[in-house]
């Protein structure tokens, strides 16, 4: 199904291009054989400075990154063109272009806009189509995310959602189906080649669901990620591969980085599989479950199952491992596969003081074990008692989200209506 723009997502896109004026720009730009944009949200507490004590200097990710994304440029090839689109605290945003270790700012805006404001990364990937032809391109989404949490209906001060806070003038945040509503407007006539999330928690499968119209492939991690994100010299001449299994490249590139003395579990999801998967979920959970109105023994196993965050964000193989017959699952694991081609584990990663689930050393995990037979590196939605949440904070979390996963497209499809999750 396409969706289509609201008109006041179209008139903020219109004031949002003619906002921006051109710096400098080459106009008789040969078509690429692929573009790609890094969307640099910023505009929260990663640009500010940070004590590394490995390094014994402050360090601010921003600039780190930036530095990696240049160093990375000299391994591109000709013909391929890299943009960022940087949105910083205390400053308009403005867009790069990078080549060889250089860059060239090719466009700024005169006055403060919002990166968590889909319309802007609306505005920012057409400037690039526009400006820069490609036979392809990618998007690199860089900043804080949650998964595929929706704000509406959230308390002020409660936990993030989505992509892509923006404190200027108060904090908000980007709920993906509006990131999908934007993408497919830019994106209707060619589909991005791939979505890479340098951004905690983005590989759920409820995001991807509701992305798979704009893009082939997603790249990212269904736990948290390190504050200095990805490995970007590495990181951007595999995003630029011209193999088919790019994927498995930059996911490599990532999982090879040791941040703070943890590997970070990495996956890819092919978004053409997202309907096989979607119909394979629903066969297999309507009948391995009952509805909840049945009784309170209809609540599926969650116990000691893979988590990513704040037992909400549950691994999608271990789940459906747990709750179906060895027949069930075997039949639907199939569709997992052709959805998620490539995967790397890890046994333990990092994850923020807010996350009670490792030891105090932060070397195991005190819920749960990551396995091969039980990691699928995607998180999925699951209906639980909220008695059994270990806090109360997290019991208000999860009702939060039980309020909101209905909006998601993957609820109907995978069956979760009729099982009244």
């Amino acid at each position: 199904m396409m969706r289509i723009a609201t008109y006041a997502m179209m008139a903020a896109l219109m004031l949002l291009t003619t906002a921006c004026h051109k710096d400098k720009h080459k106009d008789d730009v040969s078509k690429a054989s692929l573009c790609v944009l890094v969307y640099v949200a910023g505009d929260n507490n990663l640009d500010k400075s940070y004590w590394d004590y490995d390094r014994n200097e402050y360090i601010n990710f921003v600039n780190e990154d930036l530095n990696e994304i240049i160093e990375g440029s000299r391994e591109m090839k000709e013909g391929m063109n890299l943009l960022l689109f940087v949105d910083r605290q205390n400053e308009p945003p403005y867009i790069l272009h990078v080549a060889k270790g250089d860059t060239t700012r090719v466009y700024t805006c005169p006055q403060e806009l919002k990166s968590s404001d889909a319309s802007t990364l609306q505005m920012a990937m057409k400037w690039m189509m526009d400006n820069y032809e490609a036979k392809s391109y990618g998007l690199a989404l860089w900043g804080h995310s949650d998964g595929w949490t929706i704000y509406k209906g959230r308390a002020l001060g409660g936990p993030r959602k989505a992509y892509g806070q923006d404190i200027s003038g108060g904090t908000t945040w980007m709920e993906i189906p509006d990131m999908a509503d934007a993408l497919e407007q830019v994106c209707k006539d060619q589909p991005l080649r791939f979505i890479f999330a340098d951004c905690c928690n983005f590989l759920s499968v409820e995001s991807a669901y509701e992305l798979r119209h704009c893009v082939d492939y997603i790249i990212g991690s269904a736990a948290e990620i390190p504050g200095k994100g990805a490995p970007y010299n590495t990181v951007i001449p595999a995003l630029f591969s011209e193999r088919s299994d790019f994927y498995e490249q930059v996911a490599d590139a990532y999982y090879a980085q040791t941040a703070d003395g943890y590997k970070e579990p990495m996956a890819v999801i092919k978004t053409s599989a997202l309907d096989d998967l979607a119909a394979a979920t629903k066969a297999a959970l309507t009948q391995s479950l009952r509805p909840l109105s049945s009784g309170t023994d209809a609540y599926p196993v969650v116990d000691s199952l893979i988590y990513y965050y704040n037992q909400c964000l549950h691994d999608m193989n271990d789940f459906m491992l747990r709750n179906t017959t060895a027949e069930v699952y075997a039949q639907w694991k199939r569709s997992l596969d052709a959805a998620v081609p490539y995967k790397l584990m890890a046994t333990v990663w990092m994850s923020d003081n807010h996350v009670p689930y490792l030891n105090f050393a932060g070397t195991t995990f005190r819920d749960f074990e990551v396995t091969e037979e039980r990691y699928s590196g995607v998180s999925m939605y699951v209906a639980q008692e909220l008695t059994k949440l270990s806090s109360v904070r997290y019991q208000t979390y999860y009702q939060r989200q039980q309020k909101n996963i209905s909006r998601m497209e993957w609820y109907k499809a995978a069956g979760l209506d009729e099982l009244e999750w």
